[in-house]
């Protein structure tokens, strides 16, 4: 088990989810896992679309990966992603591309973290 990194996922987020799904523990591991299952798509989709040049579907990935973050309390990526559109409006690809660099370690340690999480809240109920 790593350790609580508290920069990359917000427990009490996390558990907002679960109130407002009504405590249906089932559907919110669903999303954690469709997240984290997802990331490496995500994160590879948005390498590819800075390498190409291509804003527009950088846009679409980083506010993909920044309205999932927030919903499950993914702080840290959800925020590398803000910078990361703000980055691309502004015209400094270069910087997107750093932040993409980020996204990796952060978007792994807060994968680990979400199923750490969510498999604490699974054992609690």
């Amino acid at each position: 088990m790593t350790s609580p990194d508290p920069g990359t996922v917000d427990a009490d987020e996390l558990r907002r989810l679960l109130r407002e799904l009504s405590g249906d523990l089932r559907s919110r591991r669903r999303f954690v896992q469709t997240y984290v299952e997802m990331w490496p798509t995500r994160l590879a989709r948005l390498g590819a679309a800075l390498d190409a040049d291509d804003t527009d579907e950088s846009k679409v990935v980083l506010l993909s990966i920044r309205s999932s973050s927030v919903m499950l309390g993914v702080v840290g990526v959800a925020g590398l992603a803000s910078a990361g559109l703000q980055a691309i409006e502004l015209g400094r690809l270069e910087r997107a591309r750093e932040i993409h660099t980020a996204l990796q370690e952060v978007g792994r340690r807060s994968c680990e973290r979400l199923l750490e999480l969510d498999a604490a809240d699974a054992a609690e109920s």
